[in-house]
């Protein structure tokens, strides 16, 4: 008889904790609906993956400027969040890519996703070059402190928006840095391009 009061007792508890937390905007389970820029698969975060990598930097200041150096392009960098349903928010236009700011500064520990618009009303943007970049191209990142690292390609995939591995947006697995953008078809019934170019990068 006491065990079983223990046990309503400790249900009633659970409960009571699980409404507190809801009406708070937490949840007990792991929000798996947060996707990329124009209908972007998922995103997680996973401490128990994170890698100490040798070379890994300890910054602080946030990066400010991108730059191709095959094609000596350059894009600002701004940061953004995630929108109202989970999305991460991507900026209007070309002149300035997206760096989610809850993901890792590049170049410290973390995946650091970095987003940008192909092309905006007609006007190709210096990420269209993702569709083009080749393994072991460098990429120079520029920080606020006036600070730069070097970077190289290490991968470049092609997904549909319906196929982008999980790996692509946790934040919290090898250090990197991931390039997005849009490419394929584009079928404005479905949102828009239907496939993303995903460019990995490491520090050299």
């Amino acid at each position: 008889m006491k065990l079983r009061l223990l046990l309503t007792l400790i249900s009633t508890l659970i409960l009571i904790v699980g409404y507190s937390l809801s009406k708070k905007g937490a949840t007990l389970l792991p929000n798996k609906s947060i996707s990329q820029p124009v209908s972007f698969k998922s995103f997680k975060m996973d401490n128990d993956k994170l890698i100490d990598r040798k070379g890994v930097q300890n910054i602080s200041s946030p990066p400010v400027k991108l730059k191709f150096e095959r094609t000596q392009v350059t894009v600002k960098i701004s940061p953004v969040e995630l929108d109202s349903t989970g999305r991460m928010k991507v900026h209007d236009g070309v002149a300035d890519a997206s760096w989610y700011k809850q993901s890792a500064i590049p170049g410290c520990q973390g995946n650091a996703l970095i987003a940008g618009h192909r092309d905006w009303r007609g006007e190709l943007g210096p990420f269209q070059y993702l569709e083009m970049i080749k393994k072991n191209e460098k990429v120079t990142i520029e920080y606020k402190n006036k600070d730069k690292l070097m970077f190289q390609v290490v991968e470049r995939q092609i997904y549909s928006v319906n196929e982008i591995p999980d790996s692509v947006m946790n934040i919290g697995g090898e250090t990197c840095v991931t390039l997005i953008t849009c490419t394929g078809k584009f079928i404005r019934k479905k949102g828009g391009y239907q496939k993303r170019v995903i460019v990995t990068l490491q520090l050299i």
